[in-house]
């Protein structure tokens, strides 16, 4: 099962800020709805931590998140593969940063291929739940990236 999604934002952040939380996985991984843990393993690498739940399929996974950094200081992206629940899933997100004059528009795509028992399971649920857990990201993002003024 594979799913792509797409959409952009501004922030009030400058470009070279916005680039430096997104590409922080310390930073950037706690925005994530369902955050557990993080543990960085390399100067590009983590694991991630996340509760997984569809209907009553309940369960922690750990994601290996590797930053991709060749598009720095413009894009951040990352690579992430991981198990759940008999099933398996690979990803590929990415954040373009383009300066505005309120700050950052930030564009960003992500696709998420998704195979074995958890498909199998509950594949008409996954799609609008990772679509709600993507809303509840981009606005824990905008959140971090959009500061209230002291």
């Amino acid at each position: 099962m594979g799913m792509k999604f797409d959409g952009k934002f501004t922030v009030t952040s400058s470009a070279a800020d916005a680039y430096t939380f997104l590409a922080n996985p310390e930073k950037f991984a706690p925005c994530l709805p369902t955050f557990d843990s993080i543990k960085v393993t390399g100067p590009k690498t983590s694991l991630v931590g996340v509760r997984i739940g569809v209907g009553k399929i309940r369960g922690t996974t750990r994601i290996a998140l590797e930053l991709d950094d060749a598009g720095a200081p413009d894009c951040a992206a990352y690579v992430g593969k991981g198990s759940v629940m008999g099933g398996a899933f690979n990803f590929t997100t990415e954040f373009k940063l383009q300066a505005s004059d309120v700050g950052t528009v930030v564009h960003w795509k992500g696709d998420l291929s998704m195979f074995g028992k958890l498909v199998a399971l509950a594949g008409g649920l996954i799609r609008p739940l990772a679509k709600k857990d993507i809303d509840r990201l981009i606005a824990a993002l905008q959140a971090q990236l959009s500061p209230e003024p002291a």
